[in-house]
């Protein structure tokens, strides 16, 4: 190999070398940003009435296997939003449940995580958010009404206890 080959084979790598550290910086900031805005419990109020709850991950999972199992999973864009007449969420895309749909609703922790779990009536897909901390897990929670079914867990969580 002559000198040329190795200057630019040395080139080459220290270019591929500074593009990832690059899309990583980014990919973390981006992390970093919602984690704090899911720390520091940033609700915000649409013109709707809605109450949107900034979620780190939404998950699509299956009635009947494991809590922790998923099909699908979103931490590019989750949502879940509290309507006056039901619930908007999205894990692979957006979509609107009232709340006689609400089979039950979960809280699962683990680890660092608290998700809500919810099962709606006659889907095989539930849909699982990750709020972050119990205390937004408790805000969603007041926000259903009361004859949207809870779990004991859920309750326990909504008395202000843990799961």
């Amino acid at each position: 190999m002559n000198g040329t080959g190795v200057v630019v084979g040395v080139v080459v790598l220290v270019a591929q070398v500074a593009i990832a550290c690059v899309v990583g910086v980014v990919i973390y900031r981006a992390w970093k940003k919602r984690s704090s805005a899911v720390a520091r419990g940033d609700l915000t109020v649409g013109p709707d009435g809605g109450t949107t709850f900034p979620l780190m991950a939404s998950f699509a999972g299956v009635r009947g296997l494991p809590w922790w199992f998923a099909v699908a999973t979103n931490n590019a864009r989750p949502l879940l939003e509290i309507l006056p007449s039901g619930l908007r969420y999205r894990v692979i895309r957006k979509r609107e449940r009232a709340f006689s749909e609400i089979k039950r609703v979960d809280v699962r922790t683990f680890w660092q995580t608290v998700n809500i779990d919810i099962a709606f009536r006659g889907a095989v897909l539930t849909m699982v958010g990750n709020v972050g901390t119990l205390e937004q897990a408790r805000a969603a929670l007041a926000l259903l009404p009361p004859g949207v079914p809870l779990t004991p867990r859920a309750r326990a969580v909504l008395a202000g206890g843990t799961p």
